[in-house]
């Protein structure tokens, strides 16, 4: 399956090897049925460092503006954003099963 995204800034370590994400994967949410959401939903869940918080974004490995790493989801009308700042290292790990998880249900995507 071919997972499509763009990046809104580039992915570049600092001196601290920290990187801040700021991608869009061009899922269309207006052909997700409850059946689909509900696997998006599995999908946050399974990635590592999910933290559960009722009635809050989508987060890992900590929250923004508490944590020094954080990363979340949002849904947006151009796609899922996918903000944070995290290790390259995390990052990479995060952004690969991330890639998985997307590939093992037939999620709708727009061109990018």
């Amino acid at each position: 399956m071919n997972i499509c995204f763009y990046d809104n800034n580039e992915i570049q370590p600092n001196e601290m090897n920290s990187v801040f994400i700021d991608r869009v994967y061009c899922l269309d949410f207006h052909k997700f049925t409850e059946l689909t959401w509900e696997q998006l939903g599995q999908v946050y869940l399974s990635l590592p460092h999910y933290i559960s918080e009722e009635n809050q974004l989508p987060m890992w490995f900590g929250e923004e503006g508490i944590s020094p790493v954080y990363l979340y989801a949002s849904v947006e009308p151009s796609g899922l954003q996918i903000i944070g700042e995290l290790t390259l290292e995390q990052w990479k790990s995060w952004e690969h099963i991330f890639h998985e998880k997307l590939s093992y249900s037939p999620f709708p995507f727009f061109p990018c």
